[in-house]
């Protein structure tokens, strides 16, 4: 009996999550950082001018069209279990980045090796992202029947999401939830 009282005096994580947007939101705060010095709300231009001059200096190159779409490639030798890939490209709204689609995949899957499959990738992405977000609010794990588990982490305006895509791929995405309220608005949902 005890038990069942604390299970449900707690709150859920999806609860969590919705009194933290709130707050998040309500400070008012900005907090635009992606990675590479690309950010929320920067020009459509600058961002691929700051695309090309990486891919000058060898660091991006074009990326592998994992899910039919343009990417950009950003390798990871070690900084993960095994040797992965980084693709990722920005959804612009008004010329200028309110989302970015980041997936990640291990360069060496096949089907037959599960430690190379999504559900491994998916803790050292967690990992990998905890250390580089390290600042602001930590990720909270968010089981959802219908989507599976997913790490959410909110500072501010920019929301990041880390979810298992397929068997292969991990997706990340950040959000500027101010952009994504207006466009939800506009479109009437």
């Amino acid at each position: 009996m005890l038990c069942m009282l604390i299970g449900c005096s707690e709150d859920s994580a999806m609860d969590k999550y919705n009194k933290l947007v709130k707050k998040e939101l309500a400070s008012k705060q900005r907090v635009d950082s992606i990675f590479f010095g690309i950010h929320l709300g920067m020009a459509q231009q600058r961002f691929f001018m700051q695309c090309w001059e990486m891919n000058k200096k060898g660091l991006l190159t074009d990326g592998n069209d994992v899910t039919g779409n343009m990417t950009v490639l950003y390798k990871l030798p070690k900084e993960l279990k095994y040797p992965a890939s980084m693709n990722f490209y920005p959804d612009f709204q008004d010329s200028t980045i309110w989302k970015m689609r980041v997936y990640f995949h291990y360069d060496g899957w096949v089907p037959w090796n599960k430690s190379l499959g999504a559900d491994s990738l998916l803790q050292d992405v967690v990992g990998l992202y905890k250390k580089w977000y390290s600042e602001g609010n930590s990720f909270i794990r968010v089981d959802d029947e219908k989507r599976g588990t997913v790490y959410v982490k909110v500072d501010g305006n920019r929301r990041i999401t880390i979810k298992k895509y397929d068997d292969v791929l991990i997706r990340a995405e950040f959000v500027d939830m101010l952009v994504e309220k207006k466009i939800k608005d506009k479109n009437g949902k």
